[in-house]
């Protein structure tokens, strides 16, 4: 009699118990200890109990519901990992309302963009950053949205402290969140095309708290005496939900780095006894092989994690023989509120993305048939979890096109799943460039490029790079005489620097079929002739 396995696939561990909201567990962590260290801002010092982190909040809250925000509403962030990351999102989500992170690697532009999707009823920015924020709103046609800054003034901008309400209550009142309640809506490339909201409930994000609370106890105790460095940025699904969410739930202490560098994250590590920490793996490759990693004192760490791009299995041998701690990557998206699988059930095998983490189903899909893979074959990914995004915002039909009517999270990746559970991530299905663990969109490079007045059609693909991973070049076609060097220029003056082509081509023609898709196969050849010459 032949047994057929079944095509599910389960974490090892059960699902974990899932607070009403990250906003409630941190409330109560202070309630109970006010005194406790919070927050250590990495870039001044300066610290945060959590009681002055609960009552700091409680204003802020205050204040957004006398300026009009309501339940449901989005404040737009643009922020790196300060301390007063923490107070906002608190604050904004004791008000109901959700947060909108924007990357302070974007320009202007880019904002814009964004913005005009997620059209929140006010906007939170550090203060260097404020104007191209405020370019923005304008760009978008919500000039009329206020602007608050943090960390100094700016023209036609409010400063934080304004907003801290002088009677704000109870500062360790816990909100009344549903796990339905929208928290956050971060943009995402999603499988394809140009950048896409993002819905995160508050019970995705305190679903993906209690799988990273699992997941970081592979390497040792983790509780409210551990210490987090946020080495991953906050607006970054990966910061939200590991290096913010995740110690928020416990009570541990958070130590945040603005901008994630080598010597600056060793000399907090030492400083402040760091049990873990999550890096972008351009960091993770330093800390395997930079020499500077033996000037300091980094016995504390337990666990080291990265993620965003593959890390080859020697980088992580290496990581972890000089860290002594467990140094690995884990797997997930956005639209997972991060994470997929990671090591958890100790060390996984370097290469691999771990175990699916606790609550995870997977099926692996022939993506040309449709049916389940076979047994031992890999497929593309699909997951079912309480992380998986409510949805895209206001997009039903890309929302109906990734997530299947039963719940399953089409990833687009082609993945295989070991005997012992362990994922292997084998390619991309989708269109995505990886750049230093970034994802960029080709979709937003072309568009970039057609606004250009010579420029009739673009089309954009990854190639391998030594430095990044995967670099775009651009080909175009002209209506006008034009320069590449023009063009490059151009894209450089509206796009984040990880997000500029490498190259831009002028060519006859592009490969499009008759339905105007773009052949990517054809373009990536005529790529892979450019990149050798």
């Amino acid at each position: 009699m032949t047994t057929i396995s079944s095509p599910i696939h389960r974490s090892p561990l059960p699902a974990p118990p899932i607070e009403p909201s990250v906003a409630a567990a941190a409330l109560r962590h202070a309630a109970a200890d006010p005194a406790a260290l919070a927050i250590v801002d990495g870039a001044t010092g300066a610290t945060l109990t959590r009681g002055e982190l609960a009552a700091r909040s409680a204003a802020l809250a205050a204040g957004l519901r006398e300026r009009g925000v309501r339940p449901g509403d989005l404040v737009a962030v643009a922020m790196p990992n300060l301390a007063w990351w923490p107070v906002v999102a608190l604050g904004v989500w004791r008000a109901g309302a959700a947060i909108s992170p924007l990357s302070p690697l974007w320009t202007a532009d880019e904002s814009a963009r964004v913005l005009a999707r997620a059209v929140p009823r006010l906007a939170i920015a550090f203060a260097p950053f404020a104007g191209a924020v405020r370019e923005a709103l304008d760009t978008a046609g919500l000039d009329d949205v206020e602007l608050a800054v943090v960390g100094g003034d700016a023209v036609d901008a409010t400063p934080i402290e304004a907003l801290l309400a002088l009677d704000a209550g109870d500062p360790f009142a816990e909100p009344a969140l549903g796990p339905q309640d929208l928290a956050a809506v971060p943009f995402s490339s999603g499988t394809s095309g140009l950048p896409k909201g993002v819905r995160l409930t508050h019970g995705n994000l305190a679903a993906a708290a209690a799988q990273a609370i699992s997941g970081f106890r592979a390497g040792g105790p983790y509780d409210e005496r551990s210490v987090v460095l946020a080495g991953a940025p906050f607006f970054h699904s990966i910061g939200l939900a590991l290096m913010l969410c995740a110690p928020l739930t416990l009570g541990a202490t958070i130590v945040t780095v603005p901008i994630p560098q080598l010597e600056p994250i060793l000399g907090l590590v030492a400083a402040h006894r760091v049990t873990h920490l999550t890096v972008p793996p351009p960091v993770f490759d330093a800390l395997a092989d930079d020499p500077r990693v033996d000037d300091h004192d980094v016995a504390s760490l337990l666990l080291a994690v990265t993620g965003g791009a593959h890390t080859p299995a020697d980088v992580e041998r290496r990581a972890s023989e000089r860290l002594g701690c467990i140094a690995r990557q884990g797997y997930g998206m956005t639209e997972a509120t991060c994470t997929i699988s990671c090591p958890l059930l100790g060390p996984s095998t370097p290469g691999t993305g771990g175990w699916l983490v606790p609550g995870t189903e997977a099926r692996l899909v022939d993506p040309q048939s449709g049916v389940d893979a076979q047994p031992g074959e890999p497929g593309e990914l699909w997951v079912r979890g309480p992380q998986v995004m409510q949805g895209y915002h206001d997009l039903p039909e890309e929302t109906a096109a990734t997530i299947t009517a039963d719940g399953w999270l089409r990833t687009g990746d082609l993945v295989a799943i070991r005997d012992d559970g362990q994922l292997e991530i084998r390619d991309r299905l989708k269109e995505l460039i990886k750049v230093k663990g970034a994802s960029v969109a080709p979709a937003e490079i072309e568009l970039v490029l057609r606004q250009h007045p010579a420029v009739r059609d673009a089309g954009v693909v990854g190639v391998p790079d030594a430095d990044r991973g995967e670099a775009p070049i651009a080909f175009v076609t002209l209506g006008a005489p034009v320069e590449s060097a023009e063009l490059e220029d151009f894209a450089a003056a509206r796009l984040a620097g990880y997000k500029r082509p490498r190259e831009v081509v002028v060519v006859d023609d592009l490969p499009r079929l008759p339905t105007g898709k773009l052949v990517r196969r054809v373009l990536r050849e005529r790529a892979g002739v450019v990149a050798r010459a």
